[in-house]
């Protein structure tokens, strides 16, 4: 009986030595799972949902945020990258700045050029059952020339809605008919259909913003120019590749602002009857 009372005693001071040991149990959410994800690395994996190949000297950004307070980053690094995804990236952070109620996720961004590839969803780590190792999925954005090549076609779907004004004239070498569609007292597009005298036919779209600046030319059958709101051109395209000169970017331009000049001049007039 001596023995039996000997060998309780014995667990029971294992027990208590556990307890004053000072280590406590990982705290766990609901589910069960460990409130906090182990480790003070997140490995991750980008991938891309459009398959193709990156060029040489793109920056992959990524960043460990709070989600309710993303600046600053807890962790922030950039990466060069370049061929065929996945590209495989770590971030290591203070386990000390992580609070287990709060939500983290980890946020990565690919610049290739013009084009941008960003998550279409929040990728969560190291809290409420989330682990340290992740895929982030990037889908690429319209460059800006996409975006405005995108802009123009929408503005000339728009131009039925709009108030016209026309015209008509002649010059040494050509008869020319146009007509101008209206927003808000601005002219936004103007096209201008040219009858040449030794034969053949022209025609060009000018496009506007709504503070009047130029946007957009488009030769039908010929070259594409656009302007960003800096007035830089970022849209230079003739029909079979290649540019134009500058030149012919310049001819183009004050064609443009004349055939506006005309446009917004008639509309004017229009009103004051």
């Amino acid at each position: 009986m001596r023995i039996h009372w000997i060998a309780a005693l014995a667990a029971l001071a294992l027990l208590l030595g556990g307890c004053d040991s000072g280590q406590q149990p990982a705290p766990t959410a609901a589910n069960g799972k460990p409130a906090i994800a182990p480790g003070s690395t997140i490995t991750a994996s980008v991938v891309l949902h459009d398959p193709m190949t990156i060029g040489a000297g793109a920056k992959l950004t990524t960043r460990l945020i709070d989600s309710a307070v993303p600046e600053p980053a807890l962790v922030e690094k950039t990466f060069e990258v370049s061929g065929n995804p996945p590209f495989n990236f770590s971030l290591d952070f203070d386990p000390a700045r992580i609070e287990a109620s709060r939500s983290y996720e980890v946020k990565a961004v690919l610049v290739d050029g013009d084009r941008v590839f960003k998550a279409g969803l929040a990728t969560p780590v190291l809290t409420h059952g989330a682990g340290t190792n992740v895929q982030i999925m990037l889908t690429p954005e319209a460059t800006p020339a996409e975006a405005l090549k995108a802009e123009f076609s929408k503005l000339q779907g728009r131009i039925g809605g709009m108030k016209a004004v026309n015209g008509t004239y002649t010059t040494d070498t050509a008869s020319i008919a146009w007509d101008a569609f209206v927003e808000t007292g601005v002219v936004r597009f103007v096209r201008v259909n040219t009858l040449l005298d030794a034969g053949g036919r022209e025609a060009v779209y000018y496009a506007f913003g709504k503070d009047a600046k130029l946007m957009f030319v488009q030769q039908r059958g010929g070259a594409s120019l656009g302007w960003n709101d800096a007035g830089e051109v970022i849209v230079n395209e003739k029909r079979g590749g290649g540019q134009l000169e500058q030149n012919e970017i310049d001819a183009l331009r004050e064609a443009a602002l004349r055939a506006q000049r005309m446009a917004q001049e008639r509309y004017d007039a229009s009103r004051k009857k």
